[in-house]
């Protein structure tokens, strides 16, 4: 299964591979003594207007998790961001969990977001949010763009009803950080 998230404009579009949503939804919360997990999702086209999002990394023995909170260790995301490049994919966005069955990001996302923009050093015009709730099947997910712009514009993105079909090209990884 894939699954597809459009810009508000219909111009753009977010395609999930198969094994990037398996890597995320197996840390969903769906039971109530897990932890928020996180990382960062990996394109090998980051400025493409399809933009396929085809390897995951996270979460990391390091991180702060808690119920309603995830802290990444930035040096094992450092490791997992140089590893993936080194094979041609580049940080695109961050993932994370929430224990809700609408995800939608908190203040606190919106700024790690941003955070994580403003170290491309306008590299990048955009970097993408993908939480994953805790109801579903497939699981609910949301997904946003924060824009480089100072104002920090914020678009949510539509998920294509025609989105959960099968992908089978083997192009996708999972990232985990060497020790």
């Amino acid at each position: 299964m894939i699954r597809i998230f459009f810009y508000p404009d219909s111009t753009r579009y977010v395609l999930f591979t198969e094994q990037v949503l398996a890597h995320m939804y197996v840390h969903a919360q769906r039971r109530p003594w897990q932890k928020e997990a996180g990382g960062e999702i990996f394109s090998a086209a980051p400025n493409a207007t399809g933009l396929v999002i085809s390897a995951a990394a996270g979460p990391h023995p390091r991180d702060h998790r808690r119920r309603h909170g995830w802290i990444p260790d930035a040096a094992a995301a450092d490791r997992a961001r140089h590893a993936a490049f080194s094979l041609g994919k580049h940080a695109v966005g961050l993932w994370h969990t929430h224990p809700e069955p609408r995800p939608s990001p908190s203040g606190l996302d919106r700024q790690t977001t941003h955070e994580y923009l403003e170290t491309f050093q306008d590299q990048r015009s955009r970097y993408l949010l993908v939480i994953i709730g805790n109801r579903g099947t497939p699981v609910s997910m949301g997904v946003w763009a924060a824009s480089a712009e100072r104002q920090g514009v914020w678009l949510e993105l539509t998920e294509s009803a025609a989105s959960h079909a099968s992908l089978n090209d083997g192009a996708t990884d999972s990232f985990q950080p060497t020790k």
